[in-house]
């Protein structure tokens, strides 16, 4: 298909055929362990800025088996023919023409409801508030039926312009930011809080945890691992804890943190620490407390420690908290 434009620029006139070509599949590559944002740009002769763009992403941080676009569906760039001259004193002025369009690699998240289902069961097992679920499929109750299908994120595999956001969908964010973090200060708000010295039991089994979580330092990450072959955050966790006899079920950080634990007025090393929005807008991440604002947790890179002071850590943190039934 042959469009022609015409362009005046100050006097000068350009005939303009664009050419349009089908668009082309964009290519995708799937995050590997070491892999980070730069070597990635590298690998692939592209830029940071292209990727985060591409990628919607707002910071540089990524996960391993997270698919990344790393060259858009793009339209082919229109040929210009040279300029028609209507007045002599005129420059001529190089002129281009591209449309370009990329595909978001993350697909939505959806849930069909099962017999026994509620939004309760729903919202815990994908990590959520249940206010969330209900604003995202605009339902006016609780009622729910087998069959229904449930959006539980609000991500889209849809072509996007590329361009900014609309107001509506800032809001939207917004209110979804807003709703998780109504739920957050609602669940602390329930909790007494604990005081910061524990029990001579508690500090041994603590001094006994971290020494555990440093045996495994560098182990990789793994989506819901709870072996030595990989760990999540929460399985990491799960794994320390019953390692040195203390007693925990498989859950999410959103489930411990909700569930199994009460927040501390000081903590102290071996205490949990948890954080929001890391890939969702609710408690998404924990790690172990071990001190001097620094602790260990099953990040993308494996187990590693980080500083809860690091500007990426502190935009997310929530609170530090200890397991209920340590004193």
């Amino acid at each position: 298909m042959n469009n022609k434009w015409k362009v005046v620029l100050t006097g000068v006139t350009f005939s303009l055929a664009l050419f349009i070509a089908p668009d082309a599949q964009a290519s995708t590559y799937t995050v590997k362990h070491g892999d980070t944002l730069t070597k990635i740009a590298k690998a692939h002769n592209t830029t940071i800025n292209q990727l985060k763009q591409w990628n919607k992403l707002s910071q540089d941080r990524i996960f391993i088996a997270q698919k990344l676009v790393i060259a858009p569906a793009k339209s082919a760039v229109s040929k210009l023919p040279a300029a028609t001259k209507t007045t002599a004193t005129t420059k001529t002025t190089a002129v281009s023409v591209v449309e370009e369009k990329f595909e978001s690699p993350q697909n939505a998240i959806s849930h069909t409801v099962i017999k026994g289902d509620n939004l309760t069961k729903i919202a815990k097992k994908y990590s959520i508030s249940v206010a969330s679920i209900k604003q995202l499929n605009n339902l006016k109750t609780d009622a729910i039926k087998v069959g229904q299908k449930l959006t539980i994120s609000q991500q889209s595999t849809k072509d996007l312009a590329v361009e900014a956001p609309s107001a509506k969908t800032v809001e939207a964010e917004i209110n979804f930011n807003q709703t998780a973090d109504e739920e957050i200060e609602k669940q602390l708000k329930k909790e007494v809080a604990l005081p910061g010295k524990v029990s001579q039991q508690t500090e041994s089994l603590y001094g006994q945890a971290i020494e555990a979580a440093n045996a495994v330092l560098g182990t990789p990450y793994k989506y819901g691992g709870t072996t030595i072959d990989g760990f999540d955050c929460s399985g990491f966790v799960n794994y320390i804890f019953n390692t040195v006899g203390v007693p925990m079920d498989r859950k999410s950080s959103l489930m411990y943190f909700e569930q199994d634990t009460t927040k501390v007025t000081q903590p102290v090393p071996g205490d949990l620490v948890f954080f929001k929005n890391t890939f969702i807008p609710t408690i998404s991440h924990m790690g172990i407390y071990l001190g001097n604002n620094e602790f260990i947790h099953a990040g993308s890179k494996g187990i590693t420690i980080s500083n809860i002071g690091e500007k990426y850590w502190s935009e997310r943190f929530v609170a530090y908290k200890r397991i209920n039934n340590l004193k």
